[in-house]
């Protein structure tokens, strides 16, 4: 969460520093730098997770991490310079100007960066050293915001600064994490395994770039068949929305990619699956659902610009997308298992192309509105085309009817707000949402919602943690 929250904290910053048109421009050289990440990180999460837990050998396992290091170090060189020598192409494609040919050089740069810090990441959280990683995180991210206040308050190269400090913070935690990383390198190579893990990787590569494109397509067009301002509108609303993300789903998934592979052999691991997925659903939607009723007043005080209030408008749009982008990271472990990555890049694939046709057709009419309506499209057939496609490898079960039954409860509860313009900080809205809010678990009980055991569940926490607590205070 810590590096995410940089974001919202240097909000009212950046609303009074650079104008919405000028937020739409960082937010495209954020969305360029994440397209490259997922180049230079060439998917290879997954499977180093995979060998390196399997490998018995310690010695193998050295001369495995050090074959992996290296052919990472060699690629994400080559990358780099070919960045470097294409830094006027890439602006004009994105920008339609060479203007900001060094922002896209530090896009590249933060990409190599941030690929061989999450490597090192990854070590950690395979050894479960969960202090440290929490640790350097924090440090990561405090690094980041004071390089990024001292451009913005102190220098006349703001824009810059804002990339400048993205480079040098994940700089400094590799160099911290060298001497701890290389106790688990041997110089040698393992090209059995190197090579597995690449064939296996090239598919996933492909798929984060694909999934990467589909979450920020939506920039670039919206660049060129709109503005600027367009761009920086929608760009908040998605970062506001990113608070999903980085509270719940990032967390879970990178709990989740370790956890999946030791539960995989127990009894009950297809419910397990099944029930990860309904309660990350729950979760997100319950968490859409208060920020898109807490945004209308929330906006104005982490954004002193009022040319930034109008991107609330499109909030729940993009909110109520992000528990079936959630739900995708429980999803694909189906392919994983059956070591049929492909399906993954298929999926990307096919989503993606609707995702950018959605785009292109609704852009010109309805704009940020449009791109949003795709969004949310985009990612309910993800996860349609991905239930699908899992009947053919290691299959478990969607409760689709209790999805159905969530996003029910979220439009009845969220969109008459919106619709009779319900936003005002009145002391009637307040009440009217904080009643909503308390609704969303009453309407999805008489659906049915809940099975007998976790009523049973939910009834025992009351009286262990409320009851309980009342009974010891009257005695008292």
């Amino acid at each position: 969460m810590a590096a995410k929250l940089i974001s919202f904290v240097l909000l009212p910053l950046y609303s009074l520093n650079f104008s919405v048109a000028e937020y739409g421009i960082i937010s495209r050289i954020e969305t360029f730098w994440q397209i490259l990440f997922a180049l230079f990180l060439f998917g290879l999460e997954s499977g180093i997770v995979r060998w390196y837990t399997k490998i018995d050998d310690s010695e193998q396992k050295k001369k495995f991490l050090f074959s992996v290091t290296l052919f990472l170090f060699i690629t994400n060189l080559l990358f780099t310079v070919i960045f470097f020598f294409g830094t006027d192409f890439f602006s004009d494609l994105i920008f339609k100007s060479d203007k900001y040919s060094s922002l896209i050089f530090y896009a590249s740069l933060i990409a190599s960066m941030e690929a061989f810090a999450f490597i090192f990441f990854l070590l950690l959280r395979i050894n479960e050293k969960a202090a440290l990683y929490t640790f350097l995180s924090i440090l990561a991210a405090v690094l980041n915001l004071s390089i990024q206040l001292y451009y913005i308050l102190y220098t006349d190269n703001k824009l810059d600064g804002v990339f400048i400090a993205r480079v040098i913070s994940p700089l400094v935690i590799i160099i911290i994490l060298i001497p701890y990383y290389s106790g688990f390198l041997k110089a040698g190579l393992d090209l059995k395994n190197l090579k597995g893990l690449i064939l296996y990787s090239i598919p996933v590569m492909f798929a984060t770039l694909a999934g990467t494109l589909l979450n920020q397509s939506d920039r670039f067009i919206l660049g060129y068949l709109g503005n600027s301002t367009q761009v920086g509108l929608y760009s908040l609303a998605y970062n506001i929305c990113g608070l999903l993300n980085f509270m719940v789903i990032a967390p879970f998934g990178l709990a989740f990619t370790v956890l999946s592979w030791k539960k995989l052999k127990d009894k009950n691991a297809l419910r397990f699956f099944t029930k990860n997925i309904t309660y990350l659903f729950f979760t997100v939607t319950y968490l859409a659902l208060i920020l898109s009723l807490s945004i209308p007043n929330l906006i104005k005080i982490f954004t002193l610009n009022n040319n930034y209030w109008y991107a609330k408008d499109i909030v729940p749009w993009i909110s109520i997308a992000m528990p079936f982008y959630g739900i995708s990271t429980i999803g694909f472990f189906s392919f994983y298992v059956s070591k049929k990555t492909y399906y993954i890049l298929y999926i990307m694939l096919i989503s993606l192309v609707i995702n950018v046709s959605l785009n292109i057709i609704l852009i010109p009419f309805f704009n940020m509105y449009g791109a949003a309506v795709s969004n949310f499209v985009s990612f309910f057939l993800l996860c349609l085309i991905t239930y699908r496609f899992s009947m053919k490898n290691y299959f478990f079960k969607y409760e689709w009817g209790k999805i159905f039954s969530m996003i029910f409860a979220f439009i009845i509860l969220v969109f008459p707000f919106y619709y009779f313009n319900l936003n005002e900080f009145t002391f009637l809205n307040i009440i009217l949402k904080t009643v909503s809010v308390i609704l969303f678990p009453v309407i999805l009980y008489l659906l049915n919602f809940f099975e007998p055991v976790e009523i049973e569940g939910i009834k025992g926490l009351i009286n262990k943690y409320i009851f309980h607590k009342n009974r010891l205070k009257k005695e008292e």
